[in-house]
């Protein structure tokens, strides 16, 4: 009797168990509203690792990242000399794509999971985020967004804004960004 009494407790209480957590996610209210993050200069400081749960950067590598902001070397052909490329990485686990649109509000329909790619072995998203303009030397972002797969339950999208400081020194990205339910 003891035994089937304490089975069924412990049967309701994973009944009951599993449907509130149900519940606590069904009311999981995925804020949408754009953000801003403006990194630390990657020219002076080195790498900066992103997280968007808390719109947050270090430049200590944590145990997990959502985006690294960071200057690699490209080389455009084997006799071209090696350019220092600024990018941003998207993190270990997560997939990527680029979307043509002007700004995050133009952004229209998840592209088709065959375009989404994972950053490694010198692919970077990102490459190839600016224009140059060789009179000013100046970078511009294009009409890019990129979107981020972080999980089951949300992705990210983002986009370029500036790479210079309010003062005009390069090496510093200013991204936009917002969370998409799915």
């Amino acid at each position: 009797m003891k035994k089937s009494t304490l089975f069924g407790l412990a049967l309701s209480m994973i009944i009951f168990g599993c449907e509130d957590k149900k519940a606590d996610q069904d009311n999981d209210i995925i804020d949408e509203s754009v953000k801003e993050f403006i990194s630390v200069n990657i020219k002076t400081s080195g790498p900066e690792y992103f997280t968007f749960s808390d719109n947050k950067g270090t430049t200590s590598e944590p145990t997990t990242w959502d985006l690294s902001f960071a200057v690699v070397d490209f080389q455009p052909s084997p006799m071209a000399p090696v350019i220092k490329d600024p990018v941003i990485i998207i993190g270990n686990g997560k997939s990527a794509t680029k979307i043509e649109a002007k700004s995050l509000a133009d952004f229209e329909s998840m592209p088709a999971a065959s375009t989404f790619k994972i950053d490694s072995d010198g692919y970077y998203t990102t490459l190839g985020w600016y224009d140059y303009n060789p009179i000013n030397h100046v970078m511009s972002p294009k009409d890019y967004i990129y979107a981020i797969k972080l999980d089951d339950t949300k992705d990210v999208l983002f986009e370029i804004i500036d790479y210079y400081d309010d003062n005009g020194s390069s090496g510093s990205f200013t991204i936009q960004w917002k969370f998409l339910a799915k």
